[in-house]
């Protein structure tokens, strides 16, 4: 009798200990996407940052779809207006650096109408320079990318007014 008592105090005592299995999936409808802190986007960015310190606009435009359209503070341009204002830097003399603490991510978004999205955001400092005076300009840079990898639409932020100081 006492075998038996103490199995069944065994028995209950497994049962009691055993976790359940719950359902942990959400159905939450704000839930469609995944951020990531390294991705081939990511390295495509960084290297546009590298063509631009570089004055390599041949490289740069391989980053993008030949379409891409550009939101630069809210004016919509081409890729071959923004190498031209690339352009325009190389002829005024003045020298661009990207400061290496930038903040960068990406996303993966599963739409709710079946389209997908890759995007990287990053807040940057760019340091413009010519001769003795420099100017920090911090901005917003978000990129949408399409399936081959390109960059197809790009938006930027950022406050000009200290740039004018070193066109003249």
């Amino acid at each position: 009798m006492k075998k038996l008592l103490f199995l069944v105090i065994i028995a209950v005592s497994v049962v009691a200990c055993t976790q359940k299995a719950e359902n942990t999936t959400t159905a939450d409808p704000h839930l469609f996407g995944f951020n990531y802190d390294s991705t081939a986007h990511m390295d495509a960015i960084k290297a546009t940052f590298t063509d631009i310190e570089n004055y390599d606009t041949v490289s740069y435009v391989t980053k993008y779809a030949d379409s891409a359209k550009f939101h630069d503070n809210g004016r919509l341009t081409n890729l071959a207006e923004n190498v031209g204002l690339q352009k325009g830097f190389i002829a005024a003399g003045i020298k661009v650096k990207v400061k290496p603490d930038y903040a960068m991510w990406s996303s993966h978004f599963n739409f709710k109408d079946g389209n997908q999205g890759d995007y990287v955001y990053t807040y940057v400092t760019v340091t413009f320079m010519k001769g003795d005076k420099s100017v920090d300009v911090v901005t917003f840079q978000a990129d949408a990318f399409n399936k081959d990898g390109k960059i197809i639409e790009e938006w930027l932020v950022y406050d000009q007014s200290n740039l004018a100081s070193l066109m003249k």
